[in-house]
């Protein structure tokens, strides 16, 4: 059994084998017959409606539209309609930090703390400081993947001792083996990684998951994992309508604990608040698009394998592509998933995409690719971005990760 296979069969479907981070439980395409060209549309009889639609999804708030001519005016104008988009403006709180648990990793020391996010919301994550790197110095929010692969958030990207077996696999197939976020602390950067609602400590448990669960000890089995994968899977669906119910989004809530994680790490005297970037695979790089598009102080974001156009991707890719963590309502319709990237300026966003993988067609990479660059160019600032492709699948691996740390590296000197 290979590692991916393995990965395959200990989340339930919800990694696919071709290397892709996908929906548990269903492979894409799956109960349609195929054509040797290409599958038949996911939604059958309604696609021709929504092709249309899609074709006249123009992006009408682009930097690249002739009426914007003010790269800061209009990534402020796009921000606020991102920011009321995203229908979630939480109260301002004090993050009220708490230590729960420290630890000396020889260059480095790992942190454990909570912080609030809002008066409702306790967000765990890990903090990461050099002990010997020139204060103050640079830092980097690191922000974990989807992946299908609820059961750890945080720990994806971070040395833990007594690591379970799945997680060192895991980190194997996708990271090349690595802990990411101790790789930058190893380079001099404050590192710090929270965990996501709905992964991790922040996962869907419930009154009656035994102890082994709740505290994802060593005892877990990987049926355990399988199943609370598929349960965690089951469960996006409902948790993004109740966002909407609730009258906020899922995206929101992602968005603003991520924002306010930033503005904690701002708070910590070993950090240059001049020097802040962020990092993240998959959902971690929609996360970074996110973070790097709306607070001020985040200077360069690599984003690793999720920068697409959108519309392109409605025929057969939002089955395993777009789910409810990235939709945002109304938002496609005036700015496109690069037109967010755009709103790094005039800060720095490298983006990375891998050749073979399948999650969204490589021509919606490639023309997202090209509209960042003239995005850049029309805002006089063609140095702040980098589009690299790897000839790979969805996964951040150890080239990959030399070359975004170079360039957060360089951009945050």
């Amino acid at each position: 059994m290979t590692r991916r296979d393995f990965m395959k069969a200990t989340t339930a479907g919800a990694i696919a084998s071709s290397g892709g981070v996908a929906a548990a439980a269903s492979a894409e395409g799956k109960g349609l017959p195929q054509t040797q060209s290409q599958p038949l549309p996911d939604l059958g009889t309604h696609w021709p409606i929504f092709e249309k639609l899609s074709a006249k999804c123009r992006p009408k708030m682009s930097f690249l539209e002739d009426k914007y001519t003010d790269p800061l005016g209009w990534a402020d104008e796009a921000r606020a309609l991102l920011l009321a988009d995203l229908h979630y403006t939480p109260e301002p709180c004090n993050p009220a930090p708490e230590v729960t648990d420290r630890a000396d990793l020889g260059a480095y020391t790992r942190e454990r703390i909570e912080i609030s996010t809002t008066p409702e919301i306790r967000v765990p994550a890990y903090l990461l400081i050099p002990k010997d790197a020139p204060k103050p110095c640079p830092a980097a929010v690191c922000l974990h993947d989807h992946g299908g692969f609820y059961f750890w958030g945080k720990e994806k990207l971070v040395q833990v001792e007594n690591e379970h077996p799945a997680l060192t696999e895991y980190k194997k197939v996708y990271y090349g083996g690595r802990s990411i976020a101790d790789e930058l602390a190893k380079r001099g950067f404050v590192v710090i990684v929270p965990d996501m609602l709905h992964w991790g400590e922040r996962g869907l448990y419930l009154a009656d998951d035994p102890e082994r669960i709740k505290k994802r000890t060593l005892e877990v089995t990987p049926q355990d994992i399988i199943d609370f994968n598929a349960r965690s899977w089951a469960h996006e669906e409902l948790i993004g309508r109740t966002a909407l119910t609730c009258g906020v989004t899922w995206p929101g809530i992602m968005a603003w604990d991520d924002y306010r994680v930033t503005d904690y790490l701002l708070t910590r005297p070993e950090v240059d608040p001049k020097r802040v970037g962020c990092c993240g695979l998959s959902l971690g790089s929609v996360r970074s698009i996110y973070l790097g598009a709306l607070h001020p102080a985040v200077r360069a974001s690599a984003a690793v394998c999720w920068m697409a156009e959108y519309q392109p991707m409605a025929r057969n890719n939002v089955r395993n592509g777009i789910g409810f963590t990235k939709l945002v309502p109304g938002l496609y319709g005036d700015l496109d998933w690069p037109d967010v990237g755009g709103l790094h300026l005039p800060g720095c966003l490298m983006t990375v995409n891998g050749l073979q993988d399948k999650l969204y067609p490589l021509e919606a990479a490639k023309a997202a690719v090209e509209k960042l660059q003239h995005i850049f160019a029309k805002a006089g600032s063609q140095d702040n971005y980098e589009g690299v492709y790897f000839d790979g699948p969805h996964e951040f691996n150890m080239e990959m990760q030399e070359t975004a740390f170079a360039w957060l590296t360089k951009k945050l000197a």
